[in-house]
């Protein structure tokens, strides 16, 4: 069994599912705790049989400051089974409970869902680690070319007649390949050449190999036709 098998199975994300979040000052895409746990579920099983914090495993700790602050720590061990065989990790987070609002100078706000949220996060993040999900942690839906690839995976998958949708895709692809040897055609510069090529290439892949030959001599004709510029 390849060691990324379950990684490489469930690391991508459907970008339609994804919602902008702030997360420590920065804007990132994150994926909603109960669509993660139903993800997972596809992936592995039933919550609580084949995935879940350990019986017994779970802790929390109240951490308080002068100021009124609660910081609430959860530790646990997750397992989860895979191929007929158990594996455990450990998972923890951390969550205000309580803390003085605008900056120490309002009132003192309590999450009384401070216990369900820390919990879940610990959880969900946690299976980060066997690749669920990975893609949004990875940085790869910053890439334009890797958002639009996936989403045109995910339209396929979701699709309720997918030979249709898998021949519409094609298709497209095909057109567009079309239009970028002509841009090819007409490339001025080295530079731009090898942008149209890599570009368009990247999103063929291997879907299909018959468009990658006619890009490469599409390339290779526009190269000789700048190496004879004076």
């Amino acid at each position: 069994m390849s060691n990324l098998k379950l990684w490489n199975s469930v690391e991508k994300t459907d970008p339609s599912l994804t919602k902008p979040a702030k997360v420590g000052g920065q804007n990132r895409l994150s994926l909603g705790a109960q669509q993660k746990k139903k993800f997972i579920t596809e992936a592995l099983g039933v919550y609580g049989i084949h995935w879940g914090p350990v019986s017994g495993s779970e802790t929390l700790e109240r951490i308080n400051y002068p100021d009124g602050t609660v910081i609430l720590q959860y530790m646990a061990t997750a397992f989860f089974l895979y191929g007929g065989e158990k594996g455990t990790f450990p998972i923890a987070a951390a969550i205000k409970e309580a803390y003085i609002t605008n900056g120490g100078k309002g009132y003192l706000k309590i999450d009384d869902e401070a216990v369900k949220k820390v919990r879940t996060d610990a959880l969900t993040k946690g299976f980060t680690d066997l690749g669920f999900n990975a893609d949004i942690y990875m940085g790869k839906h910053d890439d334009y070319e890797y958002l639009r690839e996936v989403s045109e995976e995910f339209k396929i998958e979701n699709a309720s007649d997918k030979d249709q949708a898998k021949a519409d895709q094609i298709k497209a692809l095909f057109e567009d390949t079309n239009k970028v040897i002509d841009q090819i055609k007409e490339a001025t510069t080295m530079n731009m050449l090898e942008g149209l090529f890599k570009a368009m290439a990247r999103r063929i892949g291997e879907k299909d190999k018959s468009l990658i030959i006619a890009l490469t001599k599409a390339k290779d004709a526009a190269k000789d036709r700048l190496n004879e510029a004076p």
